[in-house]
């Protein structure tokens, strides 16, 4: 008897394992270094609450439509601006023009597992791949595309990734509503534990949360998403693999670094 419980117990809890996504698990699981700690901290001190406007007010500049910014039923939406890319002066612009097209995780989210699908955050479902992904002369902003979709991973056909009104983000909204300094800064470094791109040694934190270089996707060898999977035609494939704007960007080496156009012409 004390076997069949113990059976029943492990089948349950694998089960709702299968229902909690990815990200969710790490949360929960995950206990941060002190150096992330510390950086976590750090943020929580100098954060300011800024009120976000329902409407963005654009002036009037050549063609526009919507979809200019993170979905706003995602979780990092929770805390994190519209356009989130704000501190690399260099590849903010580059990095805030993704949002339209691609979800924070895909970016921000390192497994070798993962596989990538078109994603309504609204509607909460995959949706199909046709006339989604536009490029260069494709591009109409007149004409908005079906549901602001994103390129979202997913695990063993479960999304990883939280949604704003999932459950656990509306208990991570009271926590934090409810904590101390020092609670919120340990609920910071459990949320960002997982996205951290580049891993440094255990006693280190990243000064960012850096996400996916850019030549992860955007190389003619071996791209991260496979771009005709979601409905990239073969110009389109050729187009974002050898992006000039991202070929430019990796000879950079540090911040600091200067480039000068004619030694890159040589």
């Amino acid at each position: 008897m004390r076997m069949f419980i113990l059976v029943f117990l492990l089948i349950v809890k694998s089960t709702l394992a299968a229902n909690v996504s990815l990200h969710q698990q790490q949360i929960e699981n995950i206990t941060p270094n002190q150096a992330a700690v510390d950086l976590s901290t750090k943020k929580v001190h100098d954060h300011k609450d800024v009120e976000i406007q329902e409407k963005f007010v654009i002036p009037e500049f050549h063609k526009q439509a919507g979809e200019f910014e993170t979905a706003p039923n995602s979780f990092c939406r929770t805390c994190h601006a519209p356009l989130p890319h704000k501190t690399q002066l260099r590849t903010r612009a580059f990095n805030n023009m993704h949002v339209r097209f691609i979800a924070c995780e895909t970016c921000h989210f390192a497994n070798e597992k993962l596989t990538f699908r078109w994603f309504d955050m609204e509607k909460q479902q995959p949706v199909s791949v046709e006339n989604l992904l536009r490029i260069s002369k494709d591009i109409d902003n007149e004409k908005q595309r079906p549901n602001n979709p994103k390129i979202a991973p997913f695990l063993n056909d479960a999304r990883i990734f939280i949604l704003k009104n999932d459950a656990f983000a509306k208990q991570i909204a009271e926590k934090w509503k409810n904590g101390s300094e020092t609670e919120k800064a340990m609920l910071h470094a459990k949320i960002h534990a997982p996205l951290y791109w580049q891993k440094t040694d255990k006693q280190t934190a990243e000064k960012t949360h850096q996400g996916t270089p850019c030549q992860e996707c955007h190389n003619d060898k071996k791209s991260k998403l496979d771009l005709s999977a979601l409905g990239a035609d073969e110009k389109q494939v050729q187009a974002i693999q050898t992006h000039i704007i991202s070929r430019f960007l990796e000879h950079y080496k540090t911040d600091e670094q200067r480039i000068i156009i004619r030694e890159m012409l040589r």
